[in-house]
C-alpha cells in the first residue's frame, strides 16, 4: 500500500504592489495552521518517507514548519515545477519517486492540488482543499510509476 498526502500551503500574506506571486509570505494565522496541519499528520501516526514542494515561499515555509515539527526536515525536496503545479506535472513528479518511499507529502498550490486529489481519487465528489487543507489518498501499487489518474483506492480529507 502507498500512501499519497497532499497539503495545500497555509495562508499568505495579501498581494502587495512590487512584490511577485511567489514571494508571498505565510501570514502569521499561516504559520499557525502550518503547525497544525503537521499535529494532524503526527496524530493519525502516519509515516512520511518522502517531502516535494513547491517553490514558492509560501509553499516553502508550509513544508519546512511542517517538516520541522515532524522532525523530517532532511526528506525535503524543492521541485520547481511545482509552481504553479498543475495535475499532470505534479502526477508526472510523484511517478519519479523514489520506490522505497511508501508514503510521500506533496505541498502545493490551488488549483492544481485539490485539482490533483480529485482526478486521482476516481472522480468522487468535488474536492477543495482550503489553506492548509491536508488530504490523504491510498493506492494499492506496486511503484510509484503506476500512478495514473483514477487509481486512488481511497481519498480522505484529514484537515
Amino acid at each position: 500500500m502507498r500512501q499519497l498526502l497532499l497539503l495545500r500551503h497555509a495562508k499568505a500574506e495579501a498581494a502587495r504592489a512590487g512584490l511577485p506571486d511567489v514571494e508571498r509570505p505565510l501570514s502569521a494565522s499561516g504559520r499557525a495552521s502550518a503547525l497544525e496541519a503537521a499535529q494532524s499528520i503526527a496524530h493519525t501516526g502516519l509515516p512520511i518517507d518522502a517531502v516535494l514542494s513547491s517553490p514558492a515561499v509560501r509553499a516553502r515555509d508550509t513544508a519546512l514548519i511542517l517538516a520541522t515539527a515532524l522532525d523530517i526536515v532532511s526528506l525535503v525536496r524543492f521541485e520547481p515545477t511545482m509552481y504553479p503545479g498543475a495535475p499532470g506535472t505534479l502526477l508526472a513528479l510523484l511517478q519519479r519517486c523514489d520506490p522505497q518511499a511508501r508514503s510521500v507529502l506533496m505541498v502545493g498550490h490551488n488549483p492544481g492540488i485539490s485539482e490533483l486529489a480529485q482526478q486521482l481519487a476516481s472522480g468522487g465528489p468535488a474536492l477543495e482543499l482550503r489553506t492548509a487543507g491536508l488530504c490523504r489518498l491510498q493506492f494499492a501499487l506496486a511503484s510509484w510509476g503506476d500512478v495514473k489518474f483514477e487509481t486512488a483506492t481511497a481519498c480522505t480529507v484529514l484537515r
